[in-house]
């Protein structure tokens, strides 16, 4: 927890903060302990699609394994996709990241802030969320991963996403999500965090 809670005074807050206009003092944070997820994809939501504006497309990101690789700096794109409301998905470009992140079962430690709450800030990601036991990094092998080589299934599945972000908006009153979450081998949908769209 400590290596959570320092991240709070690190460069990425402070400079964010300063972008923004924001005091350091404006900002709370606490630490989450939860138990991890073994993971088969991890994907990102936005139930209006950042890109067109549209509120009747949901646009999602997806990887295998942990999402540390899919907002992490790691090298390569994640599969996207945008779901009109009615319309089957179509996805926009094809995963070329070359690294997943295989979870061990244990805990993970993860900031919870105000951050994500105050006005003119997205203070999403700019924390460290550390594992009690380290993640295997493997190879992607493209040829062999089901939602590159198995159409069916890849449609089924980001369809299951955009009705789930479709969903979890729906929960929220209607206010457009950015939603994270990841799905386990069971092929089962886990929400780990909503929080409204900026």
């Amino acid at each position: 927890t400590k290596q959570v809670w320092a991240s709070l005074f690190g460069l990425r807050p402070w400079v964010s903060l300063a972008k923004a206009g924001r005091s350091f003092h404006d900002l709370n944070m606490a630490v989450l302990v939860q138990e991890l997820l073994p993971v088969k994809y991890a994907f990102v939501l936005h139930t209006k699609n950042p890109f067109s504006g549209d509120p009747d497309e949901v646009y999602g990101e997806i990887v295998p394994g942990r999402g540390e690789t899919l907002v992490g700096n790691f090298p390569g794109r994640a599969l996207s996709f945008r779901a009109k409301k009615g319309q089957a998905p179509v996805v926009i470009a094809f995963l070329s990241k070359s690294t997943w992140l295989r979870t061990r079962e244990c805990l993970i430690f993860r900031s919870d802030s105000n951050g994500e709450d105050l006005e003119g800030f997205a203070g999403a990601g700019l924390f460290e969320s550390i594992c009690a036991k380290s993640d295997l990094p493997c190879v992607v092998r493209f040829h062999r991963l089901q939602m590159v080589i198995d159409k069916a299934y890849r449609q089924n599945l980001l369809q299951k996403l955009a009705d789930v972000g479709r969903s979890v908006e729906q929960a929220f009153g209607g206010t457009p999500q950015d939603i994270e979450g990841c799905i386990d081998p069971q092929d089962r949908i886990f929400i780990v965090q909503s929080r409204p769209q900026v």
